[in-house]
């Protein structure tokens, strides 16, 4: 099979090869001299893109239109089409594509390299290279290219979401609760209340995988120029993030197992058969009180059903919580850049397309750019305040329930548009006001991890497949089996437990981490 797969990739490089040497590997144009280029992307995104009052506002000020291809819905999908394109002579002016693609293309000729073209026509785009190193580093490819620009992308954590009306007349203070034992505490209070004739209520409650709380103990997985600890990649540096060789670890176990044992934590979801329409469900119907997840599902549930349900529903959303220091326990957070929504650009455009293509690009890495893409247009989505701060004066609710198709003011920074500097404070402002509260309150600096985009060698990347798909497994499985009993939690067993893991390939994962981060960053 591994022959097979060889094969076939040295086939397609010498069709690329073939195909650029007869100059027909691609349908790029030469439209950028009439201030219009072509951009494959995800359908899903072109949509949302012809909805956005600020995109129009912004073709008007730079004079430059984008005439975009659909690609298909799902990711995977275009990924696979600009690979076809590559070889059938159909790869527009732009595509957007994943860092990884790019850099086996761009060095075979395919994409350009934007890096001379940017200090050329993209003084902002420039500048931004130079203020920020770590993208810098990022998009730039071991030969000195740079053959794509990564969106940019809001950072996301994770909120403890509850029901309001659930504490109140369980007699639990929220703002009382600040550390572990504050918050298992709270659950006792919530199970005696709502549980003593409700066999199905389980005051904690959530999706997918339980084993997500590594954070609050100081164990989540994490990487440095100098140290690899626990599964870093294939998104484990936020969602099922943790390192088991910390102490935290151990505490954590511990501390699952207490709630477990008194029926604090609903047990499918431990046992990972709780999906999310069950949690939903448990969450709406009352048989849930508290949770751990996405930082909007608090309004989410307000917004289906929670108030239809009981008319005292009301959503919150907790302080994260402090260690035995007093300081508050940094949380896992998401990569501020997506190098899966990169936009590269054909080779085989003119120096006229590509320089249209980064002076609109460019706009938007301008102050006047990243206002208009933030928070849109002065007098009519947003105000500034007597202090000199920004205010949106269209509402958040009725802007986003705009029928498909029409004209809106939208500001979900998590959407490619164009890649373009995010403004945090105005994505969050950008919501329901119980959420942009909480993030205004809880997304400071001090309270965030810091999430990095690995660069893997093909041969990296290969093995660090076979092993993460074998380990994370047994990894989530063991701290499972603990929790639930089946496996017998001492210090003795969970030292058994890290060697297993270390046998299977965990350290081995974290040296290819350490490593891709050194060549990604530096030493």
């Amino acid at each position: 099979m591994t022959h097979l797969k060889r094969t076939v990739s040295l086939l397609l490089t010498l069709t690329i090869i073939v195909g650029l040497a007869l100059g027909f590997v691609s349908t790029a144009s030469a439209a950028g001299e009439n201030g219009t280029y072509t951009m494959f992307m995800r359908s899903t995104y072109i949509d949302w893109i012809k909805e956005l009052k600020w995109y129009d506002a912004a073709e008007q000020r730079t004079g430059i239109t984008v005439d975009y291809v659909y690609g298909p819905e799902e990711f995977s999908d275009c990924y696979a089409e600009v690979d076809q394109r590559i070889i059938s002579n159909t790869l527009p002016d732009a595509v957007m594509t994943k860092l990884s693609q790019t850099n086996v293309y761009g060095p075979q000729g395919v994409f350009v390299d934007l890096a001379p073209y940017i200090a050329k026509y993209a003084p902002n785009i420039q500048a931004y290279l130079e203020a920020n190193p770590t993208y810098a580093s990022l998009v730039t490819s071991a030969d000195g290219a740079i053959y794509a620009l990564a969106k940019e992308t809001p950072i996301f954590a994770d909120f403890i979401g509850y029901r309001a009306d659930h504490f109140t007349k369980a007699g639990v203070d929220a703002s009382s609760i600040v550390t572990v034992d504050d918050f298992t505490n709270a659950l006792r209070a919530l199970k005696a209340y709502y549980g003593a004739e409700n066999k199905n209520y389980y005051p904690l409650c959530g999706r997918d995988a339980a084993v997500r709380f590594a954070a609050w103990f100081g164990a989540a997985s994490n990487i440095s120029a100098t140290q690899s600890n626990g599964i870093y990649v294939s998104g484990h540096y936020k969602d099922g993030s943790i390192d088991i060789m910390s102490d935290g670890a151990y505490t954590m176990a511990q501390t699952m197992k207490t709630w477990y044992d008194e029926g604090l934590i609903n047990p499918d979801w431990v046992a990972g058969t709780m999906g999310e329409a069950d949690w939903e469900s448990a969450m709406l119907n009352g048989n849930g009180s508290v949770f751990y997840d996405y930082y909007n599902r608090a309004q989410w549930f307000m917004n289906n059903g929670g108030p239809d349900n009981d008319p005292d529903y009301q959503m919150g959303v907790l302080n994260f919580l402090k260690g035995s220091d007093g300081q508050t326990m940094p949380v896992t957070t998401s990569l501020k850049y997506n190098d899966e929504t990169c936009t590269a650009v054909s080779a085989n455009c003119s120096e006229d397309t590509i320089k249209t293509i980064l002076t609109f690009i460019d706009y938007f890495y301008s102050e006047e750019g990243q206002i208009l893409a933030n928070y849109g247009v002065e007098g009519e989505s947003f105000a500034v305040a007597a202090d000199g701060s920004k205010q949106f004066i269209v509402d958040y609710s009725t802007e986003e329930s705009t029928p498909a198709g029409e004209k809106r003011w939208s500001f979900l920074s998590d959407r490619l548009t164009v890649c373009k500097p995010v403004i945090n404070a105005a994505f969050f402002q950008w919501n329901a006001p119980l959420i942009a509260e909480a993030a205004g309150r809880l997304l400071v600096p001090e309270n965030l991890m810091t999430s990095y985009v690995l660069k893997f060698t093909e041969d990296q990347s290969k093995e660090l497949s076979n092993l993460v798909a074998s380990v994370y497994d047994a990894e989530m499985a063991g701290v499972v089996s603990f929790v639930s009993g089946d496996r017998e939690l001492n210090e003795t067993e969970w030292a058994a437990f890290q060697d297993e893991m270390n046998n299977l390939g965990l350290s081995r994962i974290e040296e290819i981490q350490l490593a891709a981060y050194q060549a990604t960053y530096g030493g």
